[in-house]
């Protein structure tokens, strides 16, 4: 291959659009991993109630098996994410899907709830570490002029891994017992961390700015190995950019303090209204009269709304501003609840396809919006901090997801109506809006 200094006078030094084979590889990985770890947060969901049937274990005790693993992603990310901005991004979404398998095939050997709570923090922690690195890794894979699509796909992947996990679940738990469901999903773990440590290479971004002096020569085989363009020369980096420390500080000097806290303020309350609408929506329909079968087929709308959503977004920011169209699918989002608050005592009335085609709406605004905060934080971020950044603005945002049932929980305690109740949620959907709106789409070098 040839030398080009022209492709140094940025930091992109991957074609801006031309995906390579090797590239799509990457991606495709990517994607099977982001399904891994969608599938893997909800398992313990799917095989609950094989789980309370086989011990005999209290609804209580389930509690805590549940809050253990969002437990250990919140600290994963918030404390551990670092890792991935200081040894690599590679290496940690390799060696967390490792721990992670690991942990979830000696769920086969737990007897007890103690056991399981321990096995599922332990796998919790390392799927935080795996939300703020994946995404840096694939990002900084991707041609610019599609990197948002990208890693749009990259966040939905993770919600068509829930469900698909649930429908093999569902399909498979009798005939190989919910040990089997644990001891496969761990295997297929590992064998996928196996499998980026081998055919992955660690991201140009991060090899240049980690060490940009001796960084020509990995980059250019990093380059080889994917079929780009090797460069004779690597872009200019200030000294002070590559030996900055990834840690919070880092996120809240001057310069970037004021976009921080606008996006962990937008994750949290994106969390506080999505986990409202994720932990109620089935109660709320079989309280307005529908069956059980019919209360959780609309509840799927929103999911299926929400991969729609996230990738139309990705897709459209090829003419209008990432934040623009995050803040509008909030407000949309924020009037679709709205709605729901005026028709909730009738919705035992209404056509069950426009009850589903309401949902669908909700999941395409409310929750694509919610789904594309991540990239949000890419942009701004520079990579020696990228993952960093992503860790506490995901880590911080899941305290909105513990608030937001306990809060809807008083609220009904209280005997708030139900409309009400909506619109008291639709508050943080807006706040989420102005949030993002105001945030600058700019790397904050």
């Amino acid at each position: 291959m040839s030398a080009t200094p022209e492709t140094t006078r940025t930091l992109e030094l991957l074609h801006e659009s031309r995906l390579t084979p090797k590239q799509y590889l990457i991606l495709i990985l990517g994607m099977l991993a982001s399904m891994i770890e969608g599938f893997d947060i909800v398992v313990i969901s799917y095989t609950a109630p094989a789980i309370s049937a086989d011990w005999g274990v209290p609804a209580a005790e389930m509690g805590l098996v549940f809050s253990s693993g969002v437990l250990g992603m919140t600290l994963g990310a918030m404390f551990l994410s670092w890792l991935a901005d200081r040894y690599g991004r590679r290496i940690m979404v390799s060696l967390t899907l490792l721990i992670s398998g690991v942990a979830t095939c000696a769920v086969v050997f737990a007897s007890n709830a103690v056991e399981l709570v321990i096995l599922r923090a332990i796998a919790g922690l390392a799927l935080g570490v795996l939300v703020a690195s994946l995404a840096p890794l694939i990002g900084e894979f991707s041609p610019l002029r599609h990197r948002i699509l990208i890693v749009s796909i990259l966040v939905a992947a993770a919600s068509a891994g829930a469900m698909l996990g649930g429908l093999l679940t569902a399909a498979y738990i009798s005939s190989i017992g919910w040990q089997g469901i644990f001891l496969y999903a761990g295997l297929i773990t590992v064998v996928l961390g196996v499998l980026i440590q081998w055919l992955v290479p660690e991201s140009i971004a991060f090899v240049m700015k980690r060490d940009p002096q001796r960084a020509l020569a990995k980059v250019n085989r990093t380059l080889q190995y994917i079929g780009q363009r090797t460069v004779a020369e690597l872009p200019a980096l200030s000294i002070a950019a590559s030996q900055e420390s990834a840690s919070v500080k880092s996120l809240l000097v001057t310069h970037r303090r004021w976009p921080t806290l606008l996006t962990w303020s937008a994750f949290f309350t994106g969390f506080v209204v999505v986990y409202f609408i994720s932990s109620w929506m089935p109660q709320v329909l079989s309280n307005a009269g529908l069956s059980q079968e019919r209360a959780i087929q609309g509840t799927t709308a929103i999911p299926f709304g929400s991969l729609f959503g996230t990738m139309l977004i990705g897709w459209m920011t090829r003419w209008l501003g990432l934040n623009q169209l995050v803040a509008i699918n909030f407000a949309l989002g924020t009037l679709c609840i709205f709605a729901m608050a005026v028709l909730v005592n009738d919705i035992g009335t209404l056509p069950f396809e426009l009850v589903w085609s309401m949902l669908f709406i909700i999941g395409i605004t409310l929750m694509g919006a919610f789904s594309n905060l991540y990239n949000v934080v890419l942009v701004i971020y520079p990579a020696q901090i990228r993952s960093t950044g992503l860790g506490w603005a995901a880590g911080l945002g899941r305290a909105g997801a513990v608030i937001s049932p306990v809060l809807a929980g008083l609220l009904i305690g209280l005997e708030v109506s139900m409309p009400m109740l909506f619109v008291c949620f639709a508050l943080p959907a807006l706040a989420a809006a102005l949030c993002v709106l105001a945030t600058p789409m700019r790397e904050l070098s």
